[in-house]
């Protein structure tokens, strides 16, 4: 049985179509097409409906389709811990991170693990929570750092350590001299907010929903950037970071009351292999201790 054939089947089966299956194995359609005739032949089934537009899964397919799909990513992951074997000496890090996460922690560790292992590609790339958590489920990273509330049951995790989102204004502000922040003190405050996709917009909300407050919005964004410098130019109010307000001139933080806590983690897929390079990685973000210290 023809391990290219098998590969060919699979990929027709998520793309529905000989021509999408091509062009991403980077194959002729001829040949990709001959390829998948022949392994039908040699089994004595039809893997594929061809009648239609869109190329369809037979029963017969989809059933020997979803073993052969299991098989292929476990011939990956053993060919994945032979290279490992290299002692580190090559390999890659694929981390998914969050935008606020990644502004002061993530430059750090991977600058001073890059320091150790200069052979090891790190590539990084950054979205909402739910794209970083759809990115991992989908195996287009192999690690994600996450607020820990974000974990999905079916991931393995480390807790790397916390952070404390407050509330942040310019020094002109009439709040920027409180010892804390109640709900109440924020009615019909004007803010500078995170849109729906940050955990702390959620935090946010429940903060003041709890105690009936209403605020305004003056601004909402995913742009960090933007964010803190709406919030300098005296827009309104925003919800960072303790470690960023920190790292920021200019940028005063008042804690919330009670105190509002986020804690860092990193997960990965349970019952995968994890590269030799990730676990380090994994281990080295650990002992490092740059999370849950003000970076500045």
């Amino acid at each position: 049985m023809n391990l290219k054939a098998l590969m060919c089947c699979v990929e027709v089966a998520r793309q529905g179509s000989f021509t999408k299956a091509a062009q991403s194995l980077h194959i002729a359609q001829p040949a990709l097409s001959m390829a998948v005739t022949r392994l039908e032949e040699e089994l004595g089934v039809t893997l594929f409906n061809r009648a239609a537009r869109k190329i369809t899964v037979t029963a017969e397919g989809k059933s020997f389709l979803a073993r052969v799909e299991v098989a292929l990513l476990e011939l990956d992951m053993a060919r994945q811990e032979l290279r490992d074997l290299s002692h580190l000496q090559r390999g890659e890090i694929r981390l998914g991170v969050p935008p606020m996460y990644g502004i002061n922690y993530i430059p750090q560790v991977l600058n001073a693990f890059g320091k150790i292992y200069p052979g090891i590609v790190m590539t990084v790339v950054e979205g909402s929570a739910d794209d970083i958590s759809q990115r991992l489920e989908n195996r287009d990273i192999d690690v994600a750092l996450l607020e820990s509330r974000r974990v999905a049951s079916g991931w393995d995790s480390v807790v790397l350590g916390t952070d404390e989102m407050v509330m942040c204004m310019n020094e002109d502000h009439p709040l920027a001299r409180e010892a804390f922040i109640e709900a109440s003190r924020l009615q019909d405050e004007k803010m500078v907010l995170f849109d729906q996709t940050f955990l702390q917009r959620h935090m946010f909300d429940a903060f003041c929903e709890a105690a009936g407050t209403r605020y305004r919005i003056a601004l909402q964004s995913n742009f960090v950037s933007l964010v803190i410098q709406a919030t300098l130019d005296g827009m309104g109010a925003s919800t960072l970071l303790r470690s960023i307000q920190h790292s920021v001139p200019g940028l005063q933080g008042i804690p919330f009351k009670p105190a509002q806590v986020m804690s860092f983690s990193l997960c990965w897929r349970a019952d995968e292999y994890l590269s030799v390079a990730n676990r380090r990685f994994v281990e080295f973000a650990q002992t490092t201790g740059f999370f849950g210290q003000d970076p500045a």
